[in-house]
């Protein structure tokens, strides 16, 4: 597989990394194509720790996550975090709601298995409920118990993934348990002029614990993309992207011999996770911006009928369909610009929707037994809380005025139903200084950002995963913003969706 990284905003430089599953390859190679093959890990027994770097929390700390309780109308995310160095510390996590000025560093919990995304809640003067991090001083060696607090989650859920905006990234098989007593530190508050002793244990001040709060939670979107179909699935619903030049002849609405081998895959899926309980499967015809409206209607309703015609045919009786014309009105890519025809290209194309099989489990609660749904499909477990592996490839980059960054590679796990493409860049200078911020957000503005990971035997591309359909934030870093000092490693992280077993 090979993961692509584009250009640091003020660089003309594309940095591609084509990976061979654990492998990179790419520009200013010392030994082209070479790779190592880890062992297989062993079981990890150790504390859930990492240590963390971002420049806007402080600079240095360990994370050392212990659990999430359920607490009726909220959930509370409690971890400890260490000054590792020799003088005092301000630490600020995600003091501001999410839009504003440092709203984007914050934590985040992550449903892998149920494809959901929960943010912390904030109260009325919106600053996250839980510990007050602005502008507290954190005394080396003192583990500091910190408490956010995050909208309620499912009965079912056991262990959930933490993110946290920093180099230690993602936190998984955090557990989830239930809340004992009111929320509120287990360990003391320092008094204004305490400095705590290294190796005591205190807590954050905190604010607005029990009063009314908001919070967000949202559906992950998963982008897979191919040669002759994309994917996009959440918590609900999935759709597959047909592309129409595969379907159909120039200009027709008659399906080629190919298009019904194609349609054979997509109906043996669609059998599988389509739930016909809740209707319709809904076929939508699309095309690109050529020719009149009333043209572009009518042949994106035809192709639609067709397509309906055939899936209906191998799928029966037991769902119900409709098909719509669409016309050239819903783009997905912009049209009569540098890449006009690959943009006119993704606009034709059949689009088949359905909502996805929700399996039930009943649960004990205080009140008695509950029934949660949570999606069907073929998601793998939750992964393991584990340190990362060595790295497996190594390649170099030279960007304007001689700036150099390296890339590490580490071995990439499965959480539930996504991939964790992990690996670290390195600033190899020579600049003297930080000469810009730098991140890894996947929203497209970060200076490293829109990752993607790719199967070149298949040509199938894995995009980003971001909460919500039109989201910005994406399962990553974030806008955590770190080192830019020559000689310093910054570890970053994407979630895509995982490719097939």
């Amino acid at each position: 597989m090979r993961c692509s990284m584009p250009t640091r905003r003020i660089l003309s430089v594309l940095l591609v990394l084509p990976l061979a599953l654990t492998g990179c390859s790419g520009a200013d190679n010392k030994k082209p194509g070479s790779h190592t093959t880890p062992d297989k890990p062993k079981p990890y027994t150790g504390p859930m720790a990492k240590d963390a770097w971002s420049s806007l929390n402080g600079g240095h700390s360990r994370i050392e996550m212990k659990q999430v309780e359920r607490h009726g109308d909220r959930s509370v995310l409690r971890f400890y975090l260490t000054n590792p160095g020799k003088k005092e510390e301000h630490y600020s996590f995600g003091t501001t709601l999410p839009g504003s000025a440092y709203g984007n560093l914050h934590f985040t919990l992550i449903d892998p298995v149920g494809h959901k995304a929960y943010t912390p809640l904030y109260d009325d003067r919106d600053k996250t409920v839980g510990s007050d991090l602005f502008i507290t001083a954190a005394y080396p060696g003192a583990r500091y118990e910190t408490i956010l607090e995050f909208p309620p989650l499912p009965e079912q859920l056991d262990r959930i993934t933490v993110i946290t905006p920093t180099t230690a990234g993602e936190f998984t098989s955090v557990p989830v348990v239930d809340g004992q007593g009111p929320i509120k530190p287990s360990a003391p508050a320092p008094t204004l002029f305490d400095k705590p002793k290294p190796g005591s244990q205190v807590a954050w001040p905190v604010r607005g614990l029990n009063a009314p709060a908001k919070g967000g939670t949202y559906d992950l979107y998963a982008i897979t993309e191919g040669e002759v179909k994309s994917t996009t699935t959440s918590s609900t619903e999935e759709k597959v992207g047909l592309r129409t030049d595969v379907l159909f002849a120039f200009d027709k609405a008659t399906l080629s011999a190919q298009a019904k081998t194609v349609l054979d895959q997509v109906a043996a899926e669609t059998k599988t996770k389509a739930d016909p309980s809740r209707p319709p499967i809904l076929i939508t015809g699309h095309t690109d911006g050529k020719g009149t409206h009333d043209y572009n209607m009518s042949l994106s309703q035809r192709r639609a009928d067709a397509v309906l015609k055939e899936l209906q045919a191998r799928l029966g009786s037991a769902y119900q369909y409709k098909a719509e014309g669409k016309g050239e009105t819903e783009p997905v890519a912009k049209e009569n610009g540098p890449d006009d025809e690959q943009a006119r290209q993704k606009n034709r194309r059949v689009e088949i929707s359905y909502q996805i099989k929700q399996t039930t489990k009943t649960t004990a609660t205080a009140s008695g037994r509950q029934q949660q749904e949570s999606p069907g499909g073929t998601a793998g477990p939750p992964a393991p809380f584990q340190p990362d592996g060595p790295t497996v490839a190594s390649r170099y980059a030279t960007f304007d005025q001689g700036d150099k960054r390296r890339m590490d590679v580490k071995p990439f796990y499965r959480d539930g139903a996504y991939l964790v493409a992990v690996f670290d860049i390195a600033n190899l200078g020579p600049d003297n200084g930080p000469a810009e911020i730098e991140n890894y957000s996947s929203a497209g503005g970060g200076t490293f950002g829109d990752f993607t990971v790719t199967d070149p035997a298949a040509k199938t591309t894995y995009r980003g995963v971001r909460l919500g359909k039109q989201g910005t934030a994406y399962v990553d870093p974030g806008w955590a913003t770190f080192r830019t000092d020559p000689g310093t490693t910054n570890r970053g992280f994407v979630y895509v969706p995982a490719p097939p077993p």
